[in-house]
């Protein structure tokens, strides 16, 4: 299991070295408002690592379905499904490394954004000051308020969310490649299937929201218990019958 998820980690390789990079380019810009003393560039670039960290992690989740895709079309890739590993290994293996992949762009972009703040805070004397400069920076761009604990809660609730769009994005893929095995627009049905499978979770989710109803968690945004566990379940569902699809159906 181990090898399976290092071979999958160095598929990214790449991504991870683009992702730094641009990382990189960040904290330069930074550091450039910091010493030409402009409070709007070095407000600007934490904002900037901040979104772009979340788009990161949108984008690596993006490209492990397109691995996976390719690695059951292309003849040297879906050598992967002759390895001596049950079929969950291996899909198990592609999911740890897609999480992975997540989890090092937002501690790398987090680290990043602590480091800033921290040198920003430091310098200005006040960290709460700092926040409510950023606070007033987003109203002003998005119009509206920011509360620090409803954004890292949302924040968390989004990450396990996409790693459960990520699983479906899984079982849509084998789906489509069991059923339409050498379809010409076997990738556009996979698509279909993706976004029809999310909306049967949503709807299951507001049937489950309103019959529990479950209170916010306290400084969270809104965000309740039953948002996480909701969408952790359809993640280990979704999964199992990947996994189960593929043992009975897939043919590589």
């Amino acid at each position: 299991m181990g090898n399976l998820i290092k071979y999958e980690w160095r598929k990214q390789r790449l991504t991870r070295i683009l992702i730094l990079a641009c990382l990189l380019a960040f904290i330069v810009l930074f550091l450039i408002g910091g010493l030409i003393k402009n409070e709007t560039i070095v407000a600007v670039s934490i904002l900037i690592i901040t979104f772009a960290g979340m788009f990161g992690i949108f984008y690596v989740g993006i490209e492990n379905l397109v691995i996976l895709n390719r690695d059951l079309k292309t003849k040297q890739s879906y050598m992967l499904w002759m390895v001596p590993h049950s079929t969950y290994e291996i899909l198990g293996a592609k999911l740890i490394a897609g999480i992975l992949q997540m989890v090092f762009v937002f501690l790398a972009f987090f680290a990043a954004g602590v480091v800033t703040v921290t040198v920003t805070a430091a310098s200005e004397g006040s960290l709460g000051d700092l926040l409510r400069s950023l606070g007033r920076l987003f109203k002003e761009v998005t119009n509206s308020n920011v509360d620090w604990g409803a954004f890292f809660g949302v924040c968390l609730l989004l990450l396990i969310s996409w790693i459960n769009v990520m699983m479906v994005g899984f079982l849509a893929i084998i789906l489509t490649r069991t059923v339409l095995l050498n379809a010409r627009f076997g990738g556009v049905i996979a698509v279909i299937v993706f976004f029809l499978i999310n909306i049967g979770i949503e709807r299951i989710y507001v049937l489950f929201d309103s019959l529990i109803d479950m209170a916010p968690l306290g400084g969270m945004g809104g965000v309740s218990l039953f948002d996480y566990i909701f969408y952790i379940v359809m993640t280990v569902l979704a999964f199992f019958l990947t996994g189960w699809i593929a043992d009975e159906k897939l043919s590589v």
